[in-house]
């Protein structure tokens, strides 16, 4: 009987999916988002999400009109320009902020090192310019007095219609209460699915939480995101929030309201979208526990229990900084890991020779 051994042309197995991939498949899930505004009919969001991809082209058009013909680029351009867009309030100027837009990534593609080498996330920084020179069109959203000391201050938002509800929240309420929170002896308030489904927020990737939590576990499950940054970074932020958040307010200790943490600022998008941003973040897994570690301690100080619609930007820009530091600590360990071993193999070669 004769044996047969199969051979590949392609001897190499990939351990993660490589970056065409991960722009796929970024790509598609921000398209989803966008889906949603046509659904909900947002059209003022849509002409900012439109206005900024046509700036981000715009930058790579002029740069080099050859590789604009690339069909990676044109997919990473349109990535940048939908996250830019879906950040930015439905109530911001148009103009404004295609000029806004294309001013900084030009600046980030000469001065910053470029979009594949930047340090600094370019989307980020558009977010926080637009906010330095227009600051109006980012509104607070306003607390009851007596909200701040709620143990459910996301409730009370809606209850007082901050956060609509929409009007299948009480039937789907119902059905989950009755088939399966039952079982575990407690209940959800209405308004909870609302919140999930679409809070209503100014800044469209603000709104549509499940559709940000689905894309979470679609760039964890497919590999194209790092789970150690997003996950240390929601356990320390969540876990100041329930511990010492309400003491800030006279509220009661470990009764911190970490759903609207998480459910507003746009924290689910920015963690998942740019928080591990390429050439930002560091190489080592320890490198990246610290990063996340202390972008968490910004979110508590910088974001608190939640509502700003502008605070996550500056943490990202924040942290972009506190990992150069980070990948110059790694550099220099790697240096002298590197030196230290390669010191052994001269000198078990050198003792090699004289045996």
């Amino acid at each position: 009987m004769n044996n047969y051994k199969s051979v590949f042309l392609g001897p190499f197995t990939y351990l993660r999916p490589s970056v065409r991939v991960e722009a796929y498949v970024v790509l598609g899930l921000l398209l989803l988002q966008v889906l949603m505004l046509f659904v909900t009919e947002s059209f003022s969001s849509l002409r900012l999400v439109l206005l900024s991809v046509l700036a981000s082209y715009a930058v790579d058009f002029i740069n080099n009109e050859k590789n604009y013909k690339n069909l990676f680029v044109i997919i990473a351009s349109t990535i940048r320009g939908l996250l830019i867009g879906l950040l930015i309030p439905e109530i911001f100027p148009p103009l404004p902020l295609f000029f806004v837009a294309f001013t900084v990534l030009f600046v980030n593609k000469h001065t910053l090192g470029g979009f594949a080498n930047s340090w600094l996330n370019p989307v980020a920084l558009t977010v926080a310019v637009c906010w330095i020179i227009g600051s109006k069109f980012f509104p607070a959203v306003e607390l009851p007095p007596t909200a701040l000391q709620s143990r459910n201050i996301a409730l009370s938002l809606i209850q007082n219609n901050t956060f609509p509800m929409a009007p299948f929240d009480v039937s789907v309420t119902n059905f989950f209460n009755r088939r399966l929170f039952s079982f575990f002896g407690v209940s959800v308030p209405d308004g909870y699915f609302s919140l999930l489904w679409d809070s209503h927020s100014i800044i469209p990737a603000f709104r549509f939480n499940l559709l940000t939590l689905v894309s979470s576990i679609v760039l964890l499950g497919t590999d194209v995101l790092n789970p150690i940054i997003p996950a240390v970074f929601m356990f320390t932020y969540g876990l100041l929030v329930k511990l010492f958040a309400p003491v800030f307010y006279e509220g009661a200790f470990f009764h911190g309201d970490v759903i609207l943490a998480f459910l507003s600022s746009g924290t689910l998008f920015y963690a998942f979208f740019l928080l591990s941003w390429h050439g930002t973040v560091p190489f080592t897994n320890r490198g990246k526990w610290v990063h996340a570690f202390f972008a968490g301690l910004l979110a508590f100080f910088i974001l608190g229990i939640g509502l700003s619609l502008v605070g996550f930007a500056f943490i990202i820009l924040i942290t972009n900084v506190l990992s150069l530091f980070i990948q110059a600590v790694e550099n220099h360990s790697l240096k002298e890991f590197t030196s230290s071993v390669l010191m052994m193999q001269v000198k078990a070669v050198k003792e090699g020779n004289d045996a």
